[in-house]
């Protein structure tokens, strides 16, 4: 069990001190030799201790099982940020740890809250290392996604699972080395074509990296903390939306995993859901806001907004939308999330279809009770243990988000704020705390970051909590739970 949770955190602490290069570059790049100093100490730091346990660990041999899979995966994503943390305590030495790790958790899940709000955490070096987390994590979840939980079939991803292409099956995870090739190659694609329409679209090189970081991982960071509409070209605002789909799509599909042709997008059911729910979402949020409130969404923006909250991104569009868009619409559309082995959070779109479907078969046989209804998602039928493993992630999805708000209410945090921010933590979209009210009978809007700053420590402790529960899918992390709590009985 050690050893295998030794060999994957050594792992990821490698990538996260030479991710330090890319803030380490810009703060010298705009002169600030002294937060240089401080990403450069820390990603030292971190690859020291990545050396030390990748040696300690070093020529194990054992194959994982499950539950040690399992394990040492929800165990590195509360680890992990520890150490992501340091670099924002080392450019802020007022911040508290606590406020840092939220942060670092909260990029390395691509839930896209914030809770450091001073001057020097809103430095370029720091925003494009936040975005840089926000990367590492968004390629991890797809990493996770699709070579482990998929292919233990958890809550219907059996129905999602491809072949792993053959690799050198030595050691624990041998055997994935293709296949994570291919895939960073095809996410790095797309996020340097991200980067590159920004630049085309009249953005400065740091922000089009950190925008486009964000972007391809959904994770809601705007560089300077604005609105799209306010902040960005057209042209450039095409880009982001371009990113947010294909982040919101199965990865199977871009990084030919699976033999597919660009044409036959349309024939993966997601993709179709994805696709018609923003187009008709849109329309539809833009006439209920003009019936219900009176006022004015323009149709891409609403659009848009759609896209922002589909994918869990949760992007500002723009301010209006955080007074005409009503809050329940805006969970609701979060808490469905984007498809399955995306970057995006939520219950995900495979599972709301085979919720319906399940549903309609059910009504089907009220009239026929006798009779065979065949159901399949994609072409592929379900089962009745398959269903329920569904049903069972659903439930646990509104267990979870209920006990995380009652939570932060006993904390101190308001019913409304707790209730929004446990769901946006637990589908990793943390800007839709934004759609609650403040204190001043108004939206939030883009001011969350002081929400979350005002949050007591353990509240912050809570939701970071939710946040890795959310990216581990629940039934895994509940499995590592249980297997801890029974494992002496």
């Amino acid at each position: 069990m050690f050893a295998i949770i030794g060999i994957v955190l050594a792992a990821s602490l490698s990538v996260i001190a030479l991710a330090h290069l890319l803030p380490v570059l810009v703060a010298v790049s705009t002169g600030n030799n002294e937060q240089a100093i401080v990403f450069a100490m820390t990603g030292l730091l971190t690859a020291f201790i990545a050396g030390a346990l990748g040696f300690a660990t070093g020529g194990q041999k054992h194959r994982p099982v499950v539950a040690e899979r399992l394990t040492a995966l929800s165990i590195v994503w509360l680890i992990v940020p520890g150490f992501a943390a340091i670099a924002f305590v080392g450019v802020d030495p007022k911040a508290l740890y606590v406020d840092a790790y939220f942060d670092a958790v909260s990029a390395l899940t691509t839930t896209g809250s914030v809770s450091l709000i001073n001057e020097m955490s809103s430095a370029p070096a720091v925003m494009i290392w936040r975005a840089t987390l926000q990367w590492i994590g968004g390629y991890a979840t797809l990493l996770m996604s699709m070579l482990v939980l998929a292919q233990l079939g958890l809550a219907g991803l059996s129905l999602r699972r491809a072949p792993i292409p053959p690799g050198d099956t030595s050691g624990p995870f041998g055997r994935y080395w293709p296949a994570m090739l291919a895939l960073g190659l095809v996410y790095g694609s797309v996020t340097l074509a991200g980067v590159i329409g920004l630049l085309v679209g009249g953005m400065a090189l740091v922000p089009a990296i950190g925008l486009a970081f964000s972007a391809a991982a959904t994770g809601g960071l705007m560089p300077n903390g604005g609105t799209l509409v306010a902040s960005v070209s057209v042209f450039s605002g095409i880009v982001v939306a371009t990113l947010l789909l294909l982040g919101a799509t199965n990865y199977l599909r871009h990084a030919g995993l699976v033999r597919r042709s660009p044409r036959t997008y349309w024939g993966d059911p997601e993709f179709r859901y994805m696709v018609l729910g923003i187009t008709v979402g849109g329309i539809v949020l833009a006439g209920l806001v003009a019936i219900t409130s009176g006022a004015s969404l323009p149709l891409i923006n609403a659009i848009m907004w759609v896209l922002s909250l589909l994918s869990t991104s949760a992007f500002a569009v723009d301010e209006a939308g955080f007074g005409s868009i009503p809050l329940l619409v805006a969970l609701t559309v979060v808490f469905v999330g984007g498809s399955t082995m995306s970057t995006a959070g939520g219950l995900k779109l495979m599972r709301i279809a085979i919720l319906m479907k399940q549903g309609s078969r059910e009504i089907a046989r009220l009239s026929h009770p006798h009779g065979i209804v065949h159901t399949d998602f994609g072409g592929r039928s379900f089962t009745m243990p398959l269903m329920r493993g569904v049903w069972t992630m659903f439930v646990l999805m509104l267990v979870f988000a209920l006990l995380a708000a009652l939570a932060l209410t006993v904390l101190g945090v308001p019913f409304e704020h707790a209730i929004t921010a446990s769901i946006g933590a637990l589908t990793n979209a943390g800007p839709v705390l934004g759609f609650a009210t403040g204190g001043d009978g108004l939206p939030i809007g883009i001011g969350t970051s002081e929400v979350y700053a005002s949050m007591p420590a353990t509240a912050k402790l809570v939701l970071s909590l939710a946040m890795v529960a959310g990216r581990v899918e629940l039934l895994a992390f509940v499995g590592v739970v249980t297997a801890f709590t029974t494992q002496d009985s």
